[in-house]
């Protein structure tokens, strides 16, 4: 991409320098480190200069994380670090302006463990920083190659699997209700079920649909042990998160597929402000009428 040439967004959960994914179908990386531009959405949240906690663009001004990672303030010297690779080398760092934690997350249970910070100012999205798509469904059967990304002293991916709750209260008994669980697997590169990098908490854990080349983040890590992972399901907080955004005056609105016609479906401030004016011109046009009558 030529510097001088304007990047043109190409919509969530797409990686237009990532050319992988074109020639070899979904996989995604080798579960080691990855290459700048296939975690476009993966974001490192820094206090004091260190890595606390993973997190997701979803706009550009909201970042999607989890609400352990945080105390009831927002800390005075947080950053985030978005469209890099390399926790060693210089990353472009965005401040934030608030952060909202979820009203009823419970801090012993990890229930309702979902938190958005809002950006001073917008990212500028580039072929390294785009936003991740949202789920449409909550069904486990439908993702696919599902993986979950984290930081050590560079981003790394690891394949996972979703699985049942069932099959997961067996090795996490205290799992709470309304949560999800996966299992690390073995990609390519990886020498074991748990080995591999360790995934962060706040983190995503992406999963592709079927013959699309959209990724959806499905989860947040919220906790577990090293081969079996909790995760906060973001399909049953897509109310939760455009309601708190819109409060702030900065409304999120999803942005993926339509789970009925699986058509690519966006929904924008702009579209919205241009149906309400719509219903508007239509209630005055009829007040004429009635007061002509």
């Amino acid at each position: 991409m030529c510097p001088k040439c304007p990047f043109l967004y190409p919509g969530c959960g797409l990686r237009p320098s990532y050319e992988s994914f074109q020639s070899t179908g979904k996989r995604i990386g080798t579960g080691t480190d990855v290459t700048p531009g296939e975690f476009p959405w993966h974001v490192s949240i820094q206090s004091h200069g260190k890595h606390i906690c993973g997190g997701t663009i979803i706009s550009a001004l909201w970042i999607l994380t989890a609400a352990h990672c945080f105390a009831d303030e927002l800390p005075p010297d947080l950053t985030v670090a978005v469209g890099g690779v390399n926790l060693s080398l210089p990353l472009e760092e965005c401040n934030p302006d608030s952060l909202i934690l979820h009203e009823e997350f419970n801090r012993t249970s990890l229930q309702n463990d979902i938190a958005l910070i809002l950006l001073s100012n917008p990212i500028e999205f580039s072929t390294e920083k785009i936003p991740v798509c949202l789920p449409f469904v909550c069904d486990r059967d439908t993702w696919q190659h599902c993986w979950a990304s984290g930081w050590e002293s560079a981003s790394a991916g690891k394949v996972v699997k979703l699985i049942s709750r069932e099959k997961c209260l067996k090795h996490i008994p205290h799992l709470v209700e309304g949560t999800m669980c996966a299992e690390t697997g073995q990609g390519e590169g990886q020498k074991g079920g748990g080995g591999g990098c360790q995934v962060d908490s706040g983190g995503p854990l992406v999963c592709s649909y079927w013959d699309t080349m959209k990724w959806f983040q499905v989860g947040i890590i919220s906790g577990g042990n090293p081969n079996h992972r909790i995760l906060t399901p973001v399909f049953s907080y897509q109310d939760w998160i455009e309601k708190e955004t819109a409060i702030r005056g900065k409304p999120f609105f999803t942005e993926g597929v339509d789970s009925g016609t699986h058509v690519r479906v966006a929904r924008s401030r702009a579209g919205t402000q241009v149906v309400f004016l719509g219903y508007c011109l239509l209630l005055f046009i009829f007040l004429i009428a009635i007061k002509l009558l």
